[in-house]
């Protein structure tokens, strides 16, 4: 009799279940779970002819016969008689619940422990790096020379992530039941690993790599560089989607029932963490290292993970199943056209409009692919054996409506995630930790709101306290939506300590639901469907922001009336005083109606909210399903040691010297070196200028404050080019802003000596301002030389002619180097001796132009 109870007790099988809103699967279907019955069931005979056969157990033997990876007997050789009424039964029948009880042989459990904690860093890692550039975004875009009109494209080294993510993640868990978990987990990293080092290099690939051939296709390639960190996001989230659902795994071939929920639970923890700790972290990298370290820094840690990896986990056998490859990659492409069709970036893929010149703002045949793309997924999911998404879940309409909640709070989060650093940085010009610290505010309190959702649904049940949470995730966009210019913190706290908590009470709801929707074999599933809807929510989310609220900026921007050709400088400097104000109120009423529209996102979200029910994880699958696992196979510590830790330390040695490789692979400036000529009977003259003599020099010709120019700084450029960049502080209306104008060009003499500036390329807050705003800066920048500073130079110049303009960087002064130099020449005359050298004056400090004499210094 107890065989028979043994029987029916291990034909239950293993739900996994859910952990604070991240929920992942390994899918269980009826040969595998066969499969895994058997061989628990021969170990369980094998404990009961043992046991029978001695009076007394050798715990030791036990254990060394599992480190070895000793064969359970077949269920040929097994006892088939009734082991009662003998004085060994009580004693077999408590080995047999202890044995159901725990997995894990007592002297495992160190290397259970381990293989746990490496599973936990990585999935802690690859959550990080879901979030850790949304604080990051600004300066990426300044690194790779994004212009205004191009911000859109910047929202896809999100997305492409996130994309990647949700392709692997419900795909890899079955891949790794078939070929193993270590050899799987490696992978996964080296993929993660190496996507990361792409990710860091991504500016010199565009440099090194043009993507000139994509244009026929409709791709902006203006930015290289761009394209290749989109590129190797999605590569790296092949690897972290995937670590997720193995590292679930993992535990599950440790742990039994008993302990694989405390197992999953810090996983999920770890992950909710990640996320969370994602921003402020790369905020936190950014300021001090620079974004490409954000990649960098994975790469040693990839290294470590991988070699803790060949000693703690097992190696797995190989099984001869089938994987739904065709299934991922339907669902993949359907995801990526849906979201390009969504996005402004699809949209440039379509006709122009004929009076505006601007694209649609969607695109029919990227839109049209993805339906079919998604009707062949339906049409593949139906009849395959091993499906990614079991369809029939959906038939269940408390499960479709946890399903959509879960994609309309994902579309919700990634808003808030995304716009809230951006804001903080752009609007209120505050620095990237400052940027990292307001987000921080609302993801901290997602894992707390995830905790007490967990309570309320044992006592208000799911149904409502999903509705409480999206009524405060509701409120909180609300009076976001209400954030003046000059917003203060404490209006920034309220706003997303309230949006966070919301966001964490819904998590525990969809989940619960969910799983009291299902059959207790369609857990996993269904855990692993909800977080990938999570996610696609996220995915259609930034897609719908960066295609509606970017295109409604950029029309803002359009608008703004032109300036005059004929202008004056000092009509010019009103101008961009005045365009600036104007472009940070734009940014701001774009931002607020982002946030009241994501308002009315949440309360959509009520509508299905209303369909969970459900207060508790199900009765049968929380008591009454007892654990199937099979035994790990041999751990790595019976195979050779020295062999195994030379290659792990090759591997290491690779991946960190490719890291540091990867800095130094940098182009030197290139500088045309150039020869001076010497002039005869006539007496060639340098002048230098310093950077308080030029702001001198603009404040008093163009009759402005000393203090609305600041931070001048010249700079030299190839071929007689010049950089000047100086930061407009702006008191105007109530608005307080610096902003940091840059401009490029070519100095030159006209045929009456003046100096004039051809203007090649104009920036705004390292952003580029476009052809139009270039072209209207140069005649007022002309005017500003010819009306104000050169006549005033020609009276004191007087017989003297100016000869050339240069830029170089060799002039250096007893005050510093001049980076301005006008070469300046003398009439002939007879007894004047040939300088080869010329003569260098320095302008140091603040300049009267028509009080030369007094500030004239020769080193």
């Amino acid at each position: 009799m107890t065989l028979f109870f043994v029987r029916i007790s291990l034909c239950f099988r293993l739900v996994v279940p859910s952990i604070g809103g991240r929920m992942y699967t390994l899918e269980d279907d009826h040969d595998t779970s066969s499969r895994l019955q058997q061989q628990a069931i021969q170990r369980e005979l094998k404990a009961a002819k043992d046991a029978a056969a001695t009076t007394g157990d050798d715990p030791q033997h036990e254990e060394r016969d599992v480190r070895e990876g000793h064969d359970a007997p077949t269920l040929v050789n097994a006892p088939t008689g009734p082991l009662t009424g003998t004085s060994t039964s009580t004693s077999v029948r408590e080995q047999l619940s202890d044995s159901l009880r725990q997995l894990v042989p007592q002297g495992n459990r160190r290397l259970a422990i381990m293989a746990l904690s490496i599973a936990c860093f990585a999935v802690f890692v690859t959550a990080l790096d879901e979030t850790v550039v949304v604080t990051a975004l600004p300066q990426v875009i300044t690194d790779l020379k994004l212009s205004l009109t191009q911000l859109d494209h910047a929202s896809w080294i999100v997305s492409a992530y996130l994309l990647g993510f949700v392709v692997a993640m419900p795909l890899m868990g079955r891949v790794s039941d078939i070929y193993g978990r270590r050899r799987i987990f490696q992978i996964c990293l080296a993929i993660f690993g190496i996507g990361s080092f792409l990710c860091a290099i991504a500016p010199l690939l565009g440099q090194r790599f043009p993507l000139g051939f994509l244009q026929p296709l409709g791709i902006d390639t203006s930015s290289s560089g761009l394209i290749w960190l989109i590129s190797a996001r999605f590569f790296q989230a092949i690897g972290g989607g995937a670590l997720v659902p193995v590292a679930m795994a993992i535990a599950g071939d440790f742990y039994t029932q008993k302990r694989l929920g405390i197992a999953l639970g810090i996983i999920g923890a770890v992950t909710e963490i990640g996320g969370a700790l994602g921003p402020l972290y790369g905020a936190l990298v950014v300021e001090h290292l620079g974004w490409q370290a954000i990649f960098y820094l994975n790469i040693p840690i990839v290294g470590v993970l991988m070699a803790g990896t060949w000693f703690c986990i097992p190696k797995g056998e190989h099984q001869r199943e089938g994987v739904d490859w065709l299934g991922s990659i339907l669902l993949g492409l359907a995801l990526t056209c849906l979201s390009l069709g969504l996005a402004q970036q699809g949209a440039e893929m379509g006709t122009a409009h004929v009076s505006t010149g601007a694209a649609p703002q969607n695109n029919p045949v990227i839109l049209t692919l993805a339906v079919l793309f998604f009707i062949a997924f339906v049409l593949v999911e139906r009849k395959v054996r091993w499906p990614v998404v079991e369809l029939s879940l959906f038939k269940r309409i408390t499960f479709s409506a946890s399903t959509l909640v879960s994609l309309l709070v994902g579309a919700s989060l990634i808003i808030a995630m995304a716009d809230i650093p951006i804001y903080v940085d752009t609007v209120m010009q505050l620095t990237v930790m400052d940027s990292g610290l307001a987000l921080l505010r609302m993801t901290a309190l997602i894992p707390v709101g995830a905790l007490l959702g967990g309570w309320l649904c044992n006592y208000i049940t799911c149904r409502w306290t999903a509705v409480l949470g999206l009524l405060f995730t509701a409120g909180g966009f609300y009076l976001m939506s209400r954030w003046p210019i000059n917003v203060s913190w404490t209006q920034i706290t309220t706003s997303t300590v309230v949006a966070g908590l919301g966001f964490g009470l819904v998590i525990s709801p969809i989940g619960t639901s969910a799983l009291n929707a299902v059959k207790s074999r369609q857990a996993g599933m269904s855990s692993a469907v909800i977080t990938a809807l999570r996610m696609v929510g996220m995915i259609l989310g930034l897609a719908i922001l960066t295609s509606w609220a970017l295109a409604d900026f950029n029309s803002r921007i359009k608008g703004y009336a032109s300036i005059s050709m004929k202008a004056t400088a000092g009509d010019y400097i009103i101008w961009v005083q005045n365009y600036a104000v104007h472009v940070v109120r734009s940014a701001h009423t774009v931002y607020t109606s982002v946030f009241f529209a994501t308002m009315w996102l949440c309360l959509l979200a009520i509508i299905p909210a209303v369909f969970l029910w459900g207060n508790q994880v199900p009765v049968a699958e929380r008591e009454l399903d007892l654990s199937a696992t099979p035994i790990p196979g041999k751990s790595i510590f019976a195979q050779p040691r020295q062999v195994l830790a030379v290659g792990s330390i090759l591997l290491v040695l690779l991946l960190i010297g490719s890291g540091i490789l990867a800095t130094f692979i940098v182009d030197g400036p290139m500088l045309r070196q150039q020869s001076a000529k010497p002039l005869l009977r006539s007496l060639t003259l340098q002048v230098g200028l310093d950077q308080q003599a030029v702001t001198s020099l603009l404040t008093s010709q163009l009759k402005i404050k000393s203090d609305t120019i600041s931070n001048i700084s010249v700079a030299p450029l190839p071929n007689d080019g010049l950089r000047l960049s100086l930061r407009l502080n702006i008191n105007t209306n109530g608005i307080k802003r610096s902003m940091t104008v840059a401009m490029e060009g070519q100095l030159g003499l006209d045929q009456k000596q003046n100096i004039h500036l051809k203007v090649t390329h104009l920036s705004r807050d390292g952003l580029d301002a476009g052809p139009q705003a270039t072209a209207a800066m140069q005649d007022p920048v002309n005017e500003m030389f010819t009306n104000s500073i050169m006549p005033a130079l020609h009276a004191q110049l007087k017989s003297v002619q100016i000869r050339a303009v240069h830029t170089t960087t060799a002039l250096n002064c007893s005050k510093g180097t001049m980076m301005l130099v006008i070469q300046l020449e003398t009439p002939a005359v007879a007894d004047l001796p040939h300088i080869a050298t010329p003569a260098p004056y320095c302008f140091t400090g603040p300049i009267d132009i028509n009080k030369l004499s007094p500030t004239l210094t020769i080193p």
